[in-house]
């Protein structure tokens, strides 16, 4: 049997429709998983939801709430999605109780930061010296700048010149990293590119969209998705 995704679907801002690019679901099927969408449900549901799959992938999206890592909000934080926030992160703190594989994308990334204790910059153009370009103007396909791999036991094996280049497409960021955090790649203006949860089987952020690159044969993003359904099948072959 084949690994079960669940994927998260944004919310539009008129609240009534999903989205969800399907780079996503290609990315999962190249690497051999079956990718199912997950919308929003009350907390109450989430534990059943994720009794349904084996691995979970968290996309890009709405700007995450302030108040959650106790901030108040900077004038250019984006508009908020209350009930995606409260999902997500019911969703993400069970995923790492239960030691379900996941992936997160830009916001993913963020969530996974977030519940486990970690701050952003609510406007990385504004809150950091001398950023780089962090909101791109081109498709994802296209990489706008450089990161380095520091650490951790998932990305810098796969990238063997120690850097790549990547897409980019954020305003938040992350300031200070969580509880067991490892910071696995940075840009070249010291902003966190990745993290992982080292003690975890296979718990992953990035601020990029590897999934763009992966679907276009790009080898090294094609592995990390790999990596994360083959995870996820190893923990279905556990637990179903």
């Amino acid at each position: 049997m084949k690994p079960i995704i669940g994927v998260t679907a944004q919310q539009q801002e008129n609240l009534h429709d999903y989205k969800l690019q399907p780079v996503y679901i290609q990315a999962i099927l190249q690497e051999g998983g079956i990718p199912v969408v997950l919308p929003i449900v009350p907390a109450e549901e989430v534990e059943e939801v994720l009794d349904l799959v084996d691995g979970v992938v968290m996309t890009g999206g709405w700007d995450v709430d302030p108040d959650y890592y106790g901030e108040e909000p900077h004038p250019e934080t984006g508009r908020l999605n209350f009930e995606m926030d409260e999902f997500d992160s019911t969703l993400l703190k069970q995923v790492i109780a239960r030691d379900m594989p996941f992936f997160g994308t830009c916001r993913g990334m963020q969530m996974l930061n977030v519940v486990t204790g970690g701050t952003l910059y609510q406007s990385v153009l504004d809150q950091m010296d001398n950023p780089v370009k962090h909101k791109q103007d081109h498709g994802r396909e296209h990489p706008v700048h450089h990161v380095d791999f520091v650490g951790g036991k998932i990305l810098e094996p796969l990238f063997e010149a120690g850097r790549t280049r990547v897409n980019s497409s954020h305003n938040q960021g992350v300031k200070t990293v969580g509880e067991g955090v490892t910071v696995s790649a940075v840009a070249p203006d010291g902003l966190v590119e990745a993290i992982e949860l080292e003690d975890k089987r296979f718990i992953l952020g990035t601020q990029w969209h590897p999934e763009n690159f992966a679907v276009n044969g790009h080898m090294p993003s094609r592995q990390i998705i790999s990596a994360f359904v083959h995870a996820s099948l190893d923990y279905r072959e556990e637990h179903r």
